[in-house]
């Protein structure tokens, strides 16, 4: 897989990485990387760091070499180079369900990943020309924007921009839930022969059937992790997803393990097997629920909340805002109202969007029935 990685493909990854590590780290959003002169020394360290960790340069002894230069393209050649002596590349959870974590994909398991993608989609689409219109440096992001079309020898196009760019018959745009749904409220037609690709969450029903009917030639949905990678794909509107080919049933329903591998991983929803090869999820087995394509846990997002000095108490639920699923939160102030509104928007601001609660509703006691549980309100 490396010997596919061009110095320009390590260049996108980076400016991908380098935005959102440096966004995090100030704490403002920062354009796509154009190599901005005002980096302070901790900064650089910072994202030497990050860049490190994603390619695992300690493997070769080069990290180092990173704070010789503030130059993109000198980084991007030093990871180029040594990406054909790492292992793999690690990715790391968005943290939305409680601390972020990083995950190790080894190159086989990456090259296995993309050899299974081309199958279903090449075997019977014809693609010409692969649109990426989110993060590369996320597992799905690099995995379709940058691994597929790379071995694929397939022309790629990054969308640095809000806007999306014309596309042609033969694209293949990849892309995430929420601006899927975008699409789907915007577009009124789309060219003949145009195919996309969605992952992170689970597509609505609405958004999907209006991008058909729109003359969306086909829509796959991907169903994975960052910790396990792709797993099962689905064209729209199938109900069943079926288990990519590098993949094979595990032990028993909830697990599944890779080819020529006899480590099992779990899944981490309910599925119902139709047989070895195809199922159908039930729900997850924790309380994550998918906001605008990340993974959030509501149990966490109320504990940062109760956190916050200002409040006794509360508790977390989805609430519908739109066609969009979104968090809404009731909240028992410690002292007055006016202070722990104040002290909540200070905070929410910095979280990520997806854990922000967009309704919430003050009270002196938690919303409860006739049987003491809590209800909705």
């Amino acid at each position: 897989m490396p010997q596919q990685l061009t110095v320009s493909d390590c260049k996108l990854v980076l400016q991908s990485l380098l935005s959102a590590e440096l966004s995090a780290y100030r704490g403002i959003a920062i354009p796509y990387w154009q190599e901005p002169a005002d980096i302070d020394s901790l900064e650089l360290l910072h994202l030497a760091s990050c860049v490190n960790e994603f390619f695992c340069l300690h493997e070769t002894g080069s990290e180092d070499r990173l704070l010789m230069t503030k130059s993109l393209d000198d980084w991007a050649a030093l990871v180029a180079n040594a990406t054909c002596e790492t292992s793999g590349l690690m990715f790391r959870t968005s943290g939305s369900t409680g601390n972020p974590t990083s995950h190790h994909h080894k190159w086989e398991h990456i090259k296995a990943e993309v050899d299974s993608l081309a199958l279903v989609l090449l075997s019977s689409k014809p693609i010409k020309r692969v649109v990426s219109w989110l993060p590369l440096h996320h597992l799905y992001g690099f995995m379709l924007g940058m691994a597929f079309p790379a071995m694929a020898t397939t022309p790629q196009l990054v969308v640095t921009d809000a806007v999306l760019p014309k596309l042609s018959s033969g694209d293949l745009l990849v892309t995430v839930p929420p601006r899927w749904d975008y699409l789907a409220r915007s577009r009124r037609a789309w060219e003949p022969a145009v195919y996309g690709v969605c992952s992170t969450g689970e597509l609505s029903e609405d958004t999907g059937s209006s991008l058909r009917s729109q003359g969306l030639s086909g829509l796959l949905d991907i169903y994975g992790s960052t910790e396990t990678g792709g797993i099962a794909a689905r064209w729209l509107p199938e109900t069943s997803y079926q288990l990519l080919k590098h993949w094979q049933p595990g032990c028993d329903a909830q697990h599944i393990q890779r080819e020529n591998d006899g480590a099992e991983l779990p899944l981490l929803d309910n599925v119902e097997w139709d047989n070895e090869r195809h199922f159908v999820l039930k729900g997850r087995l924790d309380e994550v629920t998918s906001i605008g394509g990340v993974n959030v846990s509501v149990t966490y997002v109320g504990q940062k909340l109760r956190a916050l000095e200002s409040v006794a108490d509360c508790t977390v639920r989805v609430a519908k805002q739109g066609a969009q699923l979104r968090l809404k939160a009731f909240v028992i102030p410690r002292t007055s109202e006016d202070e722990t509104a104040t002290e909540i928007n200070n905070a929410i601001k910095l979280w990520p969007a997806a854990e922000r609660p967009v309704q919430i509703t003050y009270g002196a006691a938690l919303p409860m029935n006739e049987m003491g549980k809590l209800t909705d309100w």
